[in-house]
């Protein structure tokens, strides 16, 4: 079984990104060593855990310094059994990037990812420093210095307004010009707000019809690119499915329930970092309770029943044996704010249709190879 924990092993940041609501201020953001030995042994020592990626995101992870991940990794190694594949992926801005950190980082086979939003005029109107500084100077100092240790990069790259006005066209000229060859793109999301009405207005929010027609557009353009060497993970999933192979990313998986915690500094643990903020999705401690008491808890039994509902409910479009449902966070956000929104379809059945459209004659890259998160 396969095991995904989303580490917010610190919140404290060093930039202000306009859409981001995962920083925090003051005591108690940083996690302890002791939180770090208890969430590794118990996620190691759980018997049907096989496989284990541990994905240390922020906040900023850097701020913690290198001595906290050596340390991290130590106890791994100590507390793997015989048999268990472990991972380590780190999703950075990047500004605190230097000679050290890669040459960690590339020593213990970190899959690295760096938060990207874009040509610089986007980036620096999104991703700026606490003090108000631009951050994308400090960002492409620390990619070429990953670049020239030979540390392999991705990027995630989150589309807001900003972004969508620019349009594909120009943000994929961006991405290819930018010498990092593997992508995720995120649609922004606003803040988790549970009691919200059904089609309330909600700040930062891209709808999936929105990011749909936007994805469709860099589709097209990477088609005729067909470069291989440049991967979009959203475009790797979707085709791989449409060639009836088994889902690479969790939004097609359609069993995240169970599989993916997010841990936070105090230890406190949820289902998925994306449900930020709302206490139904809450499992426990890492402290004091183990994964097999998470994946049976109360709140875990309840978000999966609800889950299966939704996901009934669409099976009879004609898109669904491709996306499962898609993501449970994608329905629970579009329930709350999206006008368009229908419970018979998951809202990702335009790109698909779009993508399917070009099957017959896909990029050299769509059928294999890594890709992004």
């Amino acid at each position: 079984m396969h095991a995904a924990l989303i580490i917010k092993a610190t919140r404290l940041c060093n930039l202000r990104c306009t859409y981001c609501h995962d920083w925090r201020v003051g005591p108690g953001q940083t996690m302890s060593y002791a939180v770090v030995v208890a969430m590794t042994a118990k996620v190691l020592g759980d018997p049907l855990h096989d496989t284990i990626d541990f994905i240390w995101h922020g906040g900023e992870p850097t701020l913690l310094g290198r001595a906290f991940f050596e340390k991290a990794v130590h106890a791994q190694a100590r507390l793997r059994r015989p048999g268990q594949a472990i991972t380590n992926s780190f999703q950075t801005n990047a500004t605190r990037i230097d000679d050290d950190w890669a040459l960690f980082l590339g020593r213990n086979r970190f899959a690295v990812s760096i938060s990207l939003d874009g040509p610089a005029f986007i980036h620096d109107a999104q991703r700026r420093h606490r003090s108000g500084r631009p951050s994308s100077d400090d960002v492409a100092r620390g990619i070429e210095c990953l670049q020239r240790h030979g540390i392999p990069l991705s990027a995630l790259l989150v589309v807001d307004r900003q972004t969508l006005d620019l349009g594909p066209d120009l943000v994929f000229d961006f991405l290819v010009s930018h010498g990092i060859t593997s992508f995720g793109l995120l649609a922004a999301k606003p803040v988790n707000t549970p009691d919200a009405e059904p089609c309330s207005h909600a700040e930062h929010y891209v709808r999936p019809g929105e990011m749909g027609r936007f994805l469709a557009g860099l589709f097209d353009r990477w088609v005729a690119h067909g470069d291989p060497r440049l991967r979009i993970r959203e475009f790797d999933a979707l085709l791989k499915r449409l060639l009836g192979r088994p889902a690479v990313t969790c939004v097609l998986a359609g069993h995240c329930f169970g599989s993916y915690f997010m841990i936070e500094p105090q230890g406190d643990v949820s289902h998925c970092d994306l449900f930020l903020g709302d206490p139904a999705f809450s499992l426990g401690n890492v402290v004091t309770a183990t994964f097999a008491e998470f994946r049976s808890s109360p709140a875990m039994t309840a978000a999966r029943r609800q889950n299966e509902g939704a996901v009934e409910a669409m099976r009879a479009c004609k898109n669904f044996a491709i996306c499962n449902g898609w993501c449970p966070h994608e329905r629970y956000t579009a329930a709350r704010h999206d006008p368009d929104y229908s419970q018979r379809c998951c809202g990702l059945g335009g790109l698909i249709d779009h993508v399917r459209a070009h099957i017959s004659a896909p990029s050299p890259a769509a059928a294999s190879g890594q890709t992004v998160g």
